[in-house]
């Protein structure tokens, strides 16, 4: 799947990771949809994720410049995917990025990175993304999270950011084209699909975006992921 605008920032303030309030830097951006291993209870996969896998990437990967793992926290029903997280990287280029030689600091450590992801991963699928502000942040103070709550080391941010999926092919693929509606909430920031970079991927479409103090701060939509927001890495 191609097409579509070139990566944009637009934003006018609203929650740095996802708006970019300091300035995004410059390259393309990544969204990796992750389903944890048969067996792993949620507490596992967080465990391992966020102590194991994203030091070790973290470590060994030369080709990040924005590194952000978003878990899935729960969801209203019905949701369109199995997923139990969305990581968001900025990098140079897809190709640097999955090749060792250019984007690790050594093939041994890239292999051990991918091989841990076996250990926790059933599977995963990555596009490569636009984003665009959809709704300006100024039109509900709940976009508006303060910056220095956002920038814990792997720590937990505060508040909650939901997400809701939108499938090629489906009813929802018209809402995503969308600039507003309804239920649209101040500082959404929509992820629209240019190229789906995995074989077997779902035809994902968009993704939108949008943090809130907690989940219970309503206007919740359907279909929709509560996620928490743990921010690895931020240039």
């Amino acid at each position: 799947m191609s097409g579509g605008a070139a990566p944009s920032d637009a934003s006018a303030g609203g929650d740095p990771a996802l708006a970019g309030a300091d300035g995004p830097p410059a390259g393309e951006i990544l969204l990796f949809l992750f389903t944890r291993k048969a067996g792993l209870s949620e507490d596992q996969f967080r465990d391992h994720y966020l102590n194991v896998h994203a030091p070790m990437a973290l470590a060994h990967s030369t080709a990040k410049r924005r590194y952000i793992v978003r878990l899935v926290e729960g969801g209203h029903e019905p949701l369109p995917l199995a997923v139990d997280a969305l990581t968001e990287i900025w990098t140079e280029s897809w190709d640097a990025f999955v090749d060792p030689a250019k984007g690790w600091d050594s093939v041994e450590n890239w292999k051990l990175v991918i091989d841990d992801a076996a250990n926790f991963l059933d599977g995963f699928h990555m596009y490569k993304v636009s984003r665009e502000t959809l709704v300006p942040a100024g039109a509900d103070p709940a976009g508006q999270p303060p910056p220095a709550a956002r920038r814990g080391a792997g720590e937990r941010s505060a508040g909650v950011v939901l997400a809701r999926l939108f499938l090629t092919g489906e009813e929802a693929e018209e809402a995503a084209d969308e600039a507003g509606g309804p239920d649209a909430i101040g500082g959404t920031v929509r992820y629209r699909v240019l190229e789906t970079l995995s074989p077997g991927a779902p035809p994902l479409h968009a993704v939108d975006l949008v943090w809130l103090p907690d989940a219970t701060a309503a206007r919740y939509r359907p279909r929709t992921y509560v996620l928490g927001e743990y921010v690895q890495k931020w240039l």
